[in-house]
Formats: C-alpha cells, sequence, structure tokens
C-alpha cells in the first residue's frame, strides 16, 4: 500500500535504474528548496534508485501542487475528499479508467 511506496521512497531501491527520477531532478533543480541537483545524491553511488531521491521527487511535486491548490481543487470542497480516479477519453467513449482504492490500500 501506500505506507509501503513512502517508506520504499527513502530507502531506494539498489535493483532499480532511476533514470526519471535523475531527469526529473535535472528539470527542476533551481537552487532552492525542495529542489535538488541530481549530482546531489551522487555521494551514495548511482545506477540505482538512492535513498531519499524517490522522496525529494515526490516533494517537489506535491510542493508543486500545493502551490496552485486554489486553481486544482473544485469549487464545491466537499468534493477534494472524494477526488480518486483517472478517465482518459476518445471522444464519447471512455479508453481508460482508474478508481482509486483509498489512500492506505
Amino acid at each position: 500500500g501506500t505506507l509501503g511506496k513512502v517508506i520504499y521512497g527513502y530507502f531506494g531501491d539498489r535493483s532499480y535504474d532511476p533514470k526519471w527520477t535523475v531527469e526529473t531532478l535535472k528539470s527542476t533543480a533551481t537552487g532552492s528548496f525542495p529542489y535538488v541537483d541530481p549530482a546531489t545524491f551522487d555521494a551514495l553511488g548511482d545506477g540505482y534508485l538512492r535513498p531519499f531521491e524517490l522522496a525529494t521527487v515526490r516533494l517537489q511535486n506535491m510542493i508543486g501542487i500545493l502551490g496552485q491548490w486554489g486553481t486544482l481543487i473544485p469549487d464545491n470542497q466537499d468534493l477534494v475528499v472524494q477526488q480518486g480516479g483517472t478517465l482518459v477519453m476518445d471522444g464519447e467513449e471512455t479508453v481508460y479508467r482508474f478508481d482509486d482504492k483509498g489512500i492506505l490500500v
């Protein structure tokens, strides 16, 4: 579930090639917190998902979302806690649907 994935982000994974995390960190590195130069993690080695690397990407995403919170939430704030799915439409046809089972599942 979610808790396991959060812990995974802090401990890293020596069997995972983190090309996308490095590229994400490069694209957002601005020199101010929480934006981190990916080279910061090189002290821990390379070629695997280093401890805190994925957690840093997640923190950057969260701060980006919180900065736009007023724009992103629905007008009816009672619906905020009911978000949790994705639909991909092609015209009237639903080509992909995901229903979130909850944050701790």
